[in-house]
């Protein structure tokens, strides 16, 4: 697991913000190579190394619970899709049919806020039925 976690942490975090801090530096940095360096090693490096460490953490954690996740998602996926397609539809035809496209994004987020609500209500139900 290691590996993947590390993998992960160099193409999601590493490269990216190796790539635009050596440029940023190279640009705007000190004349001197020894400077750049001193420079990166120093203020840089340290925070970036708190930041990996925290990464590979979390990471890790999450990928622990991908299985038992799969699996809760997995027994309630089927009656999620069901309620999604009698709420769904109905709100984004009323918002094409009588709403202007500029307030179609705040009246869909309005939706939203209350699709939230039913599946935490929904998500709160199961629970309790489980305890």
């Amino acid at each position: 697991m290691d590996v993947i976690v590390f993998a992960l942490h160099g193409g999601i975090m590493n490269g990216p913000v190796g790539h635009y801090w050596f440029e940023y530096l190279s640009k705007h940095g000190p004349k001197s190579k020894s400077y750049s360096m001193l420079l990166d090693q120093l203020v840089v490096q340290p925070p970036l190394l708190v930041l990996m460490f925290i990464f590979l953490d979390c990471t890790k954690q999450v990928l622990r619970e991908i299985k038992p996740s799969y699996a809760r998602t997995m027994s309630v996926i089927g009656p999620t899709i069901v309620t999604s397609w009698r709420f769904w539809p109905l709100a984004v035809y009323c918002t094409f049919r009588y709403l202007k496209k500029k307030h179609y994004t705040v009246a869909l987020n309005l939706c939203s806020i209350a699709w939230t609500i039913h599946l935490s209500s929904r998500n709160r139900q199961t629970q309790n039925g489980k305890n």
